[in-house]
């Protein structure tokens, strides 16, 4: 303890200490220097455009091209530019309800491109420049294969619905093939319990998955026993087996009709007028508005509203002297007047009940050099048959085809399609 505190005693406080010369630290002097400018660096200008904006929306049914544009705040010299384009750029303006339509707009509203999806997620894109309008449809795989099909009608149905009975081909496929054969088979009036069909034709899949069907390659419907038979042709027309064209000057009826209320007769109680005459024509009973067909191509000859009796009506003057008339209709489809050319199958009016009528009907005429013929009965000539190297040709492959039918008909399975001949 003693020694202790002698060492206490001889270290010296914090508040008594003093410091020895040699126990301080000695900073050298540091030169003053010039003050240094820093040079003011130029402001940068960004003026690159912004990125384009993308809009979208999914069409619906009375949408069009221009309202949308409109609504997306298109520029209005762009959306005149793409509502008066041509060509293929036409497309555009088919507005399927349900897909999406999308636009890529700079920050002012100016059109960059503007695309739609189409059906089985393929996109059309439309590329707008200065100078022209580039189009872009994105690839899609699709796989073709070939089937048969070959349905019996039931009581009570149609060749449509006794299809879609058994499955395995669509609606729009069974109407194609009822209009190949329009040409012989009237197929509101005159088809029947046990009549029977088959198709040879292609079926189109994208990602496994049936989307819709292509070619009709051969086609087979026996009508109350008697065969009709249809070919495809290179050309993209049906002929039937020996090359003889299947498209006759007239179609069998003049529209889809309910039933004929009153056939071509010599003498027929009037409805209206009370006294016997001749009805020279059909009369097909059908709903109002139903479009009408112009049987074969030829030139309105005439067209009258509000006569007293036949109300509207109007006549097509046919080749080899034939004319056809149609009377009480409703109304005239766009564009027809007097000198109007209109092909086989296009709309001409719709039904009405206009003139001496007890109901919506038409009542349909053909006349061959100026004698009323029974439109149910009227020779119908074939138009154009296949000669030459082109038979020969059709020749061979519908013999491809027949083949591949018998064996088809024992198998009932898809394959893959047939070679056809060049």
């Amino acid at each position: 303890m003693f020694l202790s505190a002698q060492a206490y005693l001889e270290f010296p406080s914090f508040d008594t200490y003093e410091p020895d010369a040699s126990d301080v630290l000695i900073e050298e002097a540091v030169p003053e220097s010039e003050p240094v400018e820093i040079p003011v660096l130029p402001r940068i200008n960004y003026d690159h455009p912004l990125a384009p904006r993308l809009l979208s929306h999914q069409i619906e049914r009375g949408d069009t091209l221009g309202r949308l544009l409109t609504s997306f705040g298109t520029d209005e010299r762009d959306i005149n530019r793409i509502v008066s384009c041509r060509g293929e750029c036409r497309k555009l303006h088919r507005l399927i309800p349900g897909a999406s339509l999308t636009a890529r707009l700079t920050h002012d509203g100016r059109l960059v491109s503007i695309g739609q999806s189409l059906p089985y997620g393929q996109i059309r894109e439309y590329h707008v420049y200065s100078a022209d309008i580039q189009i872009t449809t994105s690839d899609v795989e699709r796989q073709t294969v070939t089937a048969y099909k070959h349905v019996v009608i039931r009581e009570g149905e149609s060749p449509i619905s006794a299809a879609l009975r058994s499955g395995g081909i669509r609606e729009a496929t069974v109407l194609r093939a009822t209009q190949i054969l329009e040409y012989d088979i009237d197929f509101w009036r005159n088809v029947y319990p046990n009549d029977e069909f088959e198709i040879y034709f292609d079926q189109i899949f994208v990602d496994d998955e049936h989307v819709e069907d292509g070619n009709i390659y051969a086609l087979h419907f026996v009508n109350r026993g008697k065969l009709h038979e249809a070919y495809l042709h290179t050309d993209g027309l049906h002929y039937e087996a020996d090359g003889s064209a299947i498209q006759k000057q007239f179609l069998k009826a003049p529209l889809r009709y309910k039933r004929i209320s009153s056939n071509f007769s010599n003498a027929r109680k009037h409805p209206i007028l009370g006294y016997t005459r001749a009805h020279k024509g059909v009369d097909y009973a059908a709903p109002r508005g139903t479009p009408i067909r112009a049987t074969a191509d030829g030139v309105v000859s005439r067209v009258t509203r509000n006569d007293r009796a036949a109300g509207n009506f109007l006549v097509i003057r046919h080749s080899n002297g034939f004319d056809t008339r149609y009377l009480h209709l409703s109304g005239f489809a766009p564009g027809i007047s007097k000198g109007t050319h209109v092909s086989r199958g296009s709309t001409i009016g719709y039904v009405g009940s206009t003139g001496y009528s007890t109901g919506p009907h038409l009542h349909y005429e053909v006349i061959k050099n100026g004698r009323h013929l029974n439109p149910l009965s009227v020779p119908n000539p074939s138009i154009e048959s296949l000669e030459g190297t082109q038979k020969n040709l059709f020749l061979a492959n519908v013999e491809n085809y027949l083949v591949s039918i018998e064996r088809l008909r024992e198998q009932n399975l898809i394959v893959e399609p047939v070679a056809v001949a060049d």
